[in-house]
């Protein structure tokens, strides 16, 4: 799990450690920075969860993780993050899924289902 990955990782952060990040320009601060990774990660937890009062696919949550729109040459690396998001929550309990009839996937909070939904 990523966030478990974060807090192991966390512990050996310092602070002037320097960063080279894959995108944008390198910096020091690396414990600040990854409490903001997963301060953002647990507030997009928490959209999903009140969004998913009724049930989406992972591509009906882009606008929820995202801020800019989602293009073709970025939707397979939305559409995986956001999975991981949806699968992270299925995982705690916290929501479940099943297939639509054209086979997407569809997602829902366990505490407002519907009967007959798995």
């Amino acid at each position: 799990d990523w966030l478990a990955a974060c807090a192991r990782l966390a512990e050996h952060a310092r602070e002037d450690h320097l960063v080279l990040p894959g995108h944008k320009l390198p910096f020091t601060g690396l414990p600040l920075r990854m409490r903001q990774l997963a301060g953002n990660h647990h507030a997009a937890l928490d959209r999903l969860r009140d969004f998913l009062i009724e049930p989406r696919t992972a591509a009906d949550c882009f606008p929820l993780l995202f801020k800019r729109r989602v293009e073709a040459g970025t939707y397979g690396l939305a559409l995986v993050e956001s999975v991981a998001h949806l699968n992270h929550l299925m995982h705690a309990g916290e929501v479940t899924r099943w297939r639509r009839a054209d086979g997407a996937w569809l997602w829902k909070v366990r505490d407002q289902e519907q009967p007959g939904c798995p």
